[in-house]
């Protein structure tokens, strides 16, 4: 790692990308034609550095806010409607507050007990109080929050964000672009953002049972846009790639979230380039649309059309998002899968001398790649250090290196900071050479794996005699010292048993659908599989066994298929 790291802090530069970045800041990228026009500019970019783009033009579904407006009787309050909203012309109803648990801003959950301190006995009672209803509540956009009131029936939701300044979200808990059979679940309800002090305003209004009435425009359907890749070839004959990644959309110019990134990725597409640098496997870098307006729809559309050649080729993506942005010094926490998390770990110290958490990315950013079990790390990178965020007062947000800037107006060019850009910089091209170059893959099972038999054992200890668990605990160890033995094994088999060990691994751990298709947008639970058990009482009661049984049956299928490729 040395002589890369050494490589990377000689030869990296970001002159070429700071220009992308003064650009963009001046470029709305949200409406279809300003992100073509994105696409475009990077196209453009990367051919001033010698290097030639592919450009796809995929139709993808996107949902635009354009205009919200709420209306009282003393008032009207510009709001920002959540991406894949619907249209709303003058809905008028009445106000109601259920007022949300604190420290939950950015929790995307469905489950009332953790989203509002309103108790409601059952679901019945719930429709009751709230059907008719534009809801009133505090938070960030939700999508998961959206579904459950419209089933209780409520017809508006409006989020009363925590600060000064109010964010753009999404609705929508459909990943991608929709299905046809999906189009139907498409949120029916607007979801709107107001800042905290228009929040009280109108909680005031729900304490008197007022009407308010809210007008939505929003811009729905499919549209062709530009999705850009470069590929660099490798040396080593297979085809493997290291898959290098980051959205263009925006909300207005989008500095911080996400010109930087994009930025970075220009700044590395020039550093592999170099023709003194041989890479062993291939790196193809890609810029996304229809991030926020269409719900990660570009990188899904990546996923879907060349999910073939990702499952067998791609070693592992790296998500670039919001880095470089001013005070950003920390790397404390990065999120990444546990499988590149030592690397990640790894990198930070050897280029900052800093030490960092790994936490678990979640169904979020553009991580398209779940279903399909690559192998991801990063999603947010330098980030303003967490004390300094709570002496100023600051909430979490998703971006901007935690700057409430994110997903509004105010995320303009004093947003980055060049020097820090670098850093960045640094830090994706390191963790990506490292991927392409090693000999053995820098690819981690035990602690996942580790994790992973912690849940499935205690899932299913106590279960009673009517359901069989067969040998799931054998399996379990065998894998266990399988993986230990797996060091022993020379370059060529690692690299081959631990990519594919990976691939199925994450795919029990995170995944609920077949490999190629795309689960909800919504907090995932750590092994779906398992969940018909985390919810039974136990003893098992008769109904709840053939669930249990058909569960636990997947699961040790899926551990035997892990077992086998560790062979």
């Amino acid at each position: 790692m040395e002589n890369l790291a050494e490589y990377v802090i000689q030869n990296a530069k970001n002159d070429a990308g700071w220009d992308l970045v003064l650009k963009f800041s001046e470029m709305h990228r949200c409406m279809p034609d300003e992100v073509v026009r994105g696409g475009n500019q990077i196209a453009e970019n990367l051919r001033k550095l010698g290097l030639t783009p592919q450009i796809f033009m995929p139709s993808l579904y996107l949902g635009i806010p354009v205009s919200a407006q709420i209306t009282t009787s003393k008032e009207t309050i510009k709001a920002k409607a959540s991406a894949l909203s619907p249209s709303v012309s003058m809905l008028k109803a009445p106000l109601i507050h259920l007022k949300a648990k604190v420290q939950k801003s950015r929790i995307h959950t469905d489950d009332p007990s953790q989203l509002f301190e309103n108790a409601f006995k059952n679901e019945e009672d719930a429709r009751a109080a709230v059907k008719g209803h534009i809801v009133l509540t505090e938070g960030l956009s939700n999508p998961a929050r959206t579904q459950l009131l419209q089933r209780w029936g409520a017809v508006g939701v409006i989020a009363i964000n925590p600060g000064d300044r109010s964010h753009w979200g999404t609705n929508s808990v459909i990943w991608g672009s929709p299905e046809e059979l999906e189009i139907d679940q498409l949120p029916k309800i607007a979801s709107v953002a107001v800042s905290y002090d228009e929040g009280q305003r109108l909680i005031e209004c729900a304490a008197l049972s007022e009407n308010v009435t809210l007008n939505v425009e929003a811009l729905h359907g499919w549209f062709e846009q530009p999705v850009i890749t470069l590929d660099i070839a490798g040396t080593d004959g297979s085809n493997d790639f290291v898959l290098l990644h980051s959205h263009y959309d925006s909300w207005e110019v989008g500095v911080g979230d996400n010109a930087t990134g994009n930025a970075i990725l220009l700044e590395v597409a020039r550093l592999l380039s170099q023709p003194d640098l041989k890479l062993k496997r291939g790196v193809r870098i890609c810029w996304w649309p229809g991030h926020s307006a269409g719900r990660y729809a570009g990188s899904t559309w990546y996923a879907d059309y060349f999910g073939i050649e990702l499952e067998k080729h791609c070693i592992a993506h790296v998500n670039c998002d919001s880095p470089g942005c001013r005070d950003a010094t920390s790397y404390a926490s990065i999120r990444s899968n546990e499988t590149l998390g030592k690397l990640v770990q790894q990198s930070v110290a050897t280029l900052f001398n800093q030490e960092t958490e790994i936490t678990h990315p979640g169904r979020a950013g553009d991580y398209s790649f779940y279903n399909l079990g690559i192998s991801g790390c990063m999603l947010t990178s330098s980030m303003i250090p967490k004390e300094e965020r709570a002496r100023r007062g600051w909430y979490d947000v998703g971006g901007c290196g935690g700057d409430p800037a994110w997903h509004s107006e105010y995320d303009t060019l004093e947003i980055a900071d060049k020097d820090i850009l670098l850093n960045d910089v640094r830090l994706y091209a390191l963790l990506v050479l490292q991927l392409a170059q090693a000999e053995r893959l820098p690819i981690e099972l035990l602690s996942l794996f580790q994790k992973m038999k912690f849940e499935i054992e205690k899932r299913t200890e106590n279960l009673g005699k009517n359901v069989n668990i067969g040998d799931i605990v054998a399996v379990l160890d065998e894998i266990s010292s399988k993986i230990t033995t797996l060091s022993r094994e020379n370059d060529a088999n690692f690299n081959k048993k631990a990519k594919k060990a990976a691939q199925l691994m994450l795919r029990l751990s995170y995944a609920e659908r077949d490999p190629y298709a795309q689960d909800p947008a919504r907090a995932t639970p750590f092994i779906p599989l398992l969940t018909q058990l985390r919810k039974a009482e136990k003893p098992l009661k008769p109904h709840a066994v053939p669930a249990a049984q058909r569960a636990i049956n997947r699961v040790r299928a899926a551990l035997n298929e892990i077992a086998e490729v560790l062979h």
